[in-house]
């Protein structure tokens, strides 16, 4: 008998579960709806879509890097960054250049009184004053390597956050500066003032909010587990906020602090120079070197220290780094990041909505605009953005291609929403490409609110489309869930092997162990057995461990469903020279069977098996699959042993037999003497490899005159004959 195995491939053995039913594809998640491509709509921490912020472009400065953005209260806004550029946009949105100063690239920015602007420059730790004609002269030169953050004092001057050292230090009217509080840190790397005139600063490497009262006396309000605080500002309810990035040692936690909201999904942005500052990002050229022991960029937090002092972390992400904070209109909390150059808003202690989703990768300062607005700057590349104030009036938003992972048919397509007085359109299309850039179905309508049917084509794939529109007055409709339904069609199931045990060995019927010396492992289907493995060993994942039990026979089989329908199996048998199938056991659950050989005459067999989907399809539409093994030998007649004789011959035994198996090779044969031990007979042909053979053996003579001689002979299903003869 031929035995073949093979290895069940693993794409098989996990197969999608997609039995035929009628199924939805849910969507109501951030982390769900994140994955669609999204224009003009903001995204909640708790899944709802609405219109997003007006996000439009007002000034391209043609330079690698923006860090720093300031308003001066009449309309202007100022921004730097790189190579030392300063530039002005006015309140119609119009940029210039307004001045290139020396030094190095401008971090810090605060406007004047007389329509004038303060820039810092580093490494050289100069500040010099701008007129509006662009006139510029130096003010001051600090002892320090950067100038990170420019606060307006009261009755004049500037408080400077600086590194190397990490110092706050007050500059005069004059131009003159002294140190107004010495952090002990290598670096103050943000600095704000709150409602009651005390600094608030942020440090590196200790990731330290501190706050320095009037006089000049710091207390720490929080020491976060970061390693740079790169942005704080101050509320008006008394409220401080602090966005700190970067790994450093673990330092205890000085309050506990809320669970943050679930960080959104994102992937690394390409492209681009990346930058770096302790924890965040800075340019290579022009640039402070990294600041510390460099940490990976990401890994933000944003941390709400309440008027009474209790710290609580409101927002987290492991992937962005927070470069700036400022409020809305409204007093909601906005965070510029990096690298994906996302604004989101700080809506509550727990939740957040993403706002926008801009080209540069790192939003890098906000400022106060024009009616409410908020005016943005970005880093690779340079330009200036406004937020606001008002709404987009259309946004949309693309879902991710749902795979249905075979031919689909589409059912009805819904959706929950508010309007508020505007409108939710949604469309549906469906392609059998994994992408959906061309050759796809167009885009049909779909009257998602009264639960139409999707208009596409079957096909493996499905994509759905939602364009929310502005009430006239300018509200946001949301959108909360999207689900269409669908049904697979069924396909066959599919056989594609069936094999049959080694002779007298089955398989486990219960989880009992068994002992080396009566069972059998079978290797992964597919497989080649090797000979002679009667010990049970760990036979590793597909395989099988069987049990030793004489006449038994066993089966197995490896069936898949592509839709991941239930199946049932009937197994048939018959014999070589029969016409007719015999049911041997049918509704069988397990790939394998076990059954009782000896109830079959000898000879030659094949099995049939039958594989229904019937108990996931509804009545008469289940389909079924047949295999038939290759044929198998029934043998439980043990070998004939015919001419036994034995005799004495010059002091020696011989003995002469012939045995033959009807459908088998011979296993081995074995002669006693007396009653002795068992002693290995060799045929003629030295091999044992037949179903006959002839013996001829040659053995000690023990003592007396009687002698008993017993052979015995086994086929390869271990089918065994004795016989015996006396001689005088």
């Amino acid at each position: 008998m031929k035995i073949r195995f093979w290895i069940l491939p693993a794409a098989l053995a996990a197969v999608s579960a997609f039995a035929v039913e009628t199924k939805t594809w849910t969507q109501s998640e951030s982390a769900e709806f994140e994955k669609g491509k999204l224009k003009g709509l903001a995204l909640s921490s708790e899944g709802r879509l609405s219109l997003a912020p007006t996000w439009k472009e007002i000034f391209d400065a043609g330079v690698p890097h923006l860090w720093c953005a300031v308003a001066n209260g009449k309309g202007e806004v100022f921004a730097g960054g790189a190579d030392g550029k300063v530039f002005a946009i006015n309140a119609q949105g119009k940029g210039r250049t307004l001045a290139t100063l020396e030094g190095g690239a401008v971090y810090a920015l605060a406007a004047g009184t007389k329509n004038d602007v303060y820039a810092a420059v580093s490494p050289e730790a100069k500040i010099y004053r701008i007129e509006s004609d662009g006139k510029s002269t130096l003010f001051s030169t600090l002892k320090a390597g950067y100038v990170w953050a420019l606060v307006p004092a009261a009755g004049g001057g500037f408080y400077a956050a600086t590194g190397n050292p990490g110092q706050i230090q007050k500059i005069g009217t004059d131009g003159k500066a002294t140190v107004f509080f010495d952090a002990g840190e290598t670096h103050v790397r943000s600095l704000a003032m709150d409602s009651k005139g005390n600094l608030i600063a942020g440090t590196e490497p200790g990731g330290l909010v501190l706050r320095v009262g009037p006089d000049g006396t710091g207390f720490v309000l929080y020491q976060t587990s970061k390693r740079e605080v790169t942005a704080v500002v101050a509320g008006q309810d008394g409220a401080i906020y602090a966005a700190a990035s970067g790994t450093r040692s673990a330092v205890p936690m000085v309050t506990p602090v809320a669970p943050a909201p679930a960080p959104a999904a994102a992937a690394a942005a390409g492209g681009g120079v990346q930058i770096q500052i302790g924890g965040g990002a800075r340019p290579q050229a022009a640039a402070p070197p990294s600041i510390g022991v460099a940490s990976a960029p990401g890994n933000s937090e944003i941390y709400r220290i309440a008027a009474d002092g209790e710290p609580r972390r409101i927002w987290s992400n492991s992937l962005l780094t927070v470069y700036a904070l400022a409020f809305d209109k409204n007093g909601k909390l906005l965070a510029g990041t990096g690298n994906m150059g996302r604004i989101y808003r700080i809506d509550t202690d727990f939740t957040f909505t993403r706002l926008v989703d801009s080209e540069p990768q790192q939003v890098t300062a906000m400022a106060a605009g024009p009616g409410g607005a908020v005016i943005a700057v970005t880093a690779n590349p340079a330009k200036v953005f406004q937020l606001g104030p008002t709404l987009e009036r259309t946004g949309s938003i693309e879902s991710e291609l749902f795979d249905a992972g075979s031919f689909t048919y589409w059912g009805r397509l819904r959706n929950e929403s508010e309007l508020n007085g505007g409108k939710i359109s949604v469309e549906a299309h469906s392609g059998n490409l994994d992408r959906a850039e061309k050759n796809w179905s167009p885009w049909a309508a779909v009257d998602a609110a009264a639960g139409s049917r999707v208009s596409a084509p079957p096909a493996r794939f499905l994509g759905w489309r939602a364009t929310l529109t502005a009430a006239p007055d300018g509200r946001s409709p949301v959108l909360k869930l999207v689900e269409a339904a669908y049904q697979a069609k069924n396909v066959a199931p599919v056989l594609e092997a069936v094999e049959v045990t080694p002779a007298n060995y089955k398989f486990p019927t219960s989880s009992s162990s068994l002992t080396a010396s009566s069972s059998l492992s079978l290797p992964p289907i597919g497989q080649s057995r090797r000979p002679s493995s009667s010990s049970a060993t760990d036979t590793g994942a597909g395989a099988a461990t069987l049990s030793f039990e004489k006449g038994t026979l066993g089966a197995r089989w490896r069936a898949h469903d592509a839709n991941g329908d239930t199946l049932e199996y009937k197994v048939e048998i018959r014999g070589a020279e029969e016409r007719e199938w015999k049911l041997l056991k049918e509704k069988v659950k397990d790939a394998r069977l076990n059954w009782d050989s000896t109830a079959f005459a000898d000879g030659r067999y094949q099995l049939r098996v039958t594989a229904t989907d019937d108990t996931d399809n509804y009545p008469g539409q289940g389909l079924t699959t047949v295999m038939e093994s290759e044929e198998f030998v029934i043998d439980n007649t043990p070998p004939q042993i015919e001419g036994l004789t034995a005799r004495v011959d010059g002091g020696k035994l011989r003995i002469q037999f012939k045995a033959t198996d009807a459908l088998n090779s011979l296993q081995f044969a074995e002669y006693s003497v007396n009653g002795g031990e068992w002693i290995s007979a060799k045929p003629t042909t030295q091999i044992t490899d037949s179903p006959a053979h002839e013996y001829n053996l040659e053995a000690e003579k023990p003592a007396g005159t009687e002698f008993t001689v017993a052979v015995k002979v086994a086929d390869e299903n271990d089918n065994l004959a004795v016989r015996k003869v006396t001689i005088h």
